[in-house]
């Protein structure tokens, strides 16, 4: 994925704001992260989130930015689908710990 910012962000910055999504968000069963620089796609099947960010492969140059964000197209699709479906149901199952 590739992004065009206003302003300049370093790699840092990008990985810092993406990690802190994926762990401490609303957004934390939906995006995943990793920083290790051996994954390759093969590591992904079976994933339940909806992207999973390869921090190591961020690119940072100027104010644009490139992304490599890896997704589980079967199982991983079917998963979200769920995930939708029960938020539509109004199915809210109890989380522990709760994130404010």
């Amino acid at each position: 994925m590739k992004l065009t910012f206003e302003n300049e962000h370093s790699k840092e910055e990008l990985n810092s704001f993406l990690r802190n999504k994926a762990f401490h968000s609303e957004l934390k069963d939906q995006i995943d992260f990793t920083s290790s620089p051996e994954m390759v796609s093969n590591d992904f099947v079976g994933s339940r989130y909806a992207c999973i960010v390869d921090s190591a492969a961020t690119l940072s140059q100027s104010n644009n930015a490139v992304f490599y964000v890896w997704y589980d197209n079967e199982f991983g699709y079917s998963v979200q689908l769920l995930r939708v479906a029960k938020q539509m149901a109004g199915i809210k199952y109890p989380r522990f710990p709760k994130y404010s």
